[in-house]
C-alpha cells in the first residue's frame, strides 16, 4: 500500500494490528485481516446498517456494545478503512484485501503454490462474520450463494458446522461443502486473491447494479423559453453557451 497514493497505508495498518493485539486477553477481538473482511462484507450490505449494528461484533461473538474498548484512534483507524474499502466498491476497482503472508513451520520462507492459499482464510472468516448480518432472504440468495463460493473455499472445512442436528441439515451442509471445491480452482495466491476480489465486485453488482440516471424534468428544447423566466428563448439566454 504506497503511502502517498493510499488513505489507509502500511504505518496506519500496522498501528492498527499493534491496538487490536493490545486489547485484553479476555477480548475477542478480531485481527486486522478478519476485520478487513468483515468490513468488506458490511459494505456491500444492502441494508446499509449502522455502527450501532456493526462495530460490537468487531470485539465481541454476540454483538456485545459492553466489550467495545475505550479507544479513540482504534476507531478512527476502523473508519479510515471502512471508507477506502467502500471508495473502493464505488470506484469499481483497486479493492486490495488485507492478506497476512503465511511462512513455514520455522518462519523461514515464504509459502507458495496452494499452500499459500489458506492465507486468505483469516480475510474470508472476517467475511462470513459480515455476510451473516445481510438480510436473511439477501445472504440465502442462490446466486449470492454461488457468488460467494470462491471466498467460502477459502476456509477449511471443518470449520463448518450444521445449524441443527437434523438429518436435512447434514445433508444440507454436505452439499454445500462439495460445491466449494470444483475443477479449476486457483493453484496459486495470486489467483485465489484475484477470485475473490471479482467474487466481491460480482456480488456488488448483484447486490447494487447501477441505474440509468433518469431526468427528473423534461429537457428543454433550443427554441423554448428559458426556465430563468427571463422571457427569452434558451437557446438565446441560459443555452446561449
Amino acid at each position: 500500500m504506497a503511502q502517498d497514493k493510499r488513505l489507509f497505508d502500511d504505518a496506519e495498518l500496522n498501528e492498527l494490528q499493534s491496538i487490536l493485539e493490545s486489547l485484553p486477553e479476555e477480548s475477542a477481538a478480531m485481527d486486522a485481516g478478519v476485520l478487513d473482511g468483515y468490513l468488506t462484507a458490511v459494505a456491500l450490505n444492502p441494508a446499509k446498517p449502522s455502527d450501532e449494528d456493526v462495530l460490537p461484533y468487531i470485539f465481541s461473538e454476540d454483538g456485545d456494545p459492553e466489550a467495545m474498548p475505550d479507544n479513540a484512534r482504534l476507531f478512527e483507524l476502523i473508519g479510515m478503512r471502512r471508507r477506502e474499502i467502500e471508495a473502493s466498491l464505488a470506484a469499481g476497482g483497486g479493492l486490495d484485501p488485507i492478506i497476512f503472508p503465511l511462512a513455514d513451520e520455522n518462519d523461514e520462507e515464504i509459502l507458495e503454490g496452494e499452500e499459500a492459499i489458506e492465507a486468505i482464510e483469516p480475510w474470508a472468516t472476517g467475511f462470513i462474520y459480515g455476510w451473516e448480518l445481510w438480510p436473511e432472504d439477501v445472504a440465502e440468495d442462490e446466486e449470492i450463494a454461488e457468488l460467494l463460493r470462491p471466498i467460502s473455499r477459502c476456509i477449511p472445512e471443518d470449520a463448518y458446522s450444521p445449524d441443527d442436528d437434523t438429518p436435512e441439515a447434514a445433508e444440507k451442509l454436505k452439499a454445500f461443502l462439495a460445491n466449494l471445491h470444483r475443477e479449476g480452482d486457483p493453484k496459486t495466491l495470486e489467483d485465489a486473491l484475484y477470485d475473490v476480489v471479482k467474487a466481491v465486485f460480482d456480488m456488488k453488482a448483484k447486490l447494487s447494479p447501477n441505474k440509468p440516471i433518469r431526468r427528473e424534468e423534461p429537457r428543454v428544447g433550443r427554441n423554448d423559453p428559458c426556465p430563468c423566466g427571463s422571457g427569452k428563448k434558451y437557446k438565446q439566454c441560459c443555452g446561449k453557451n
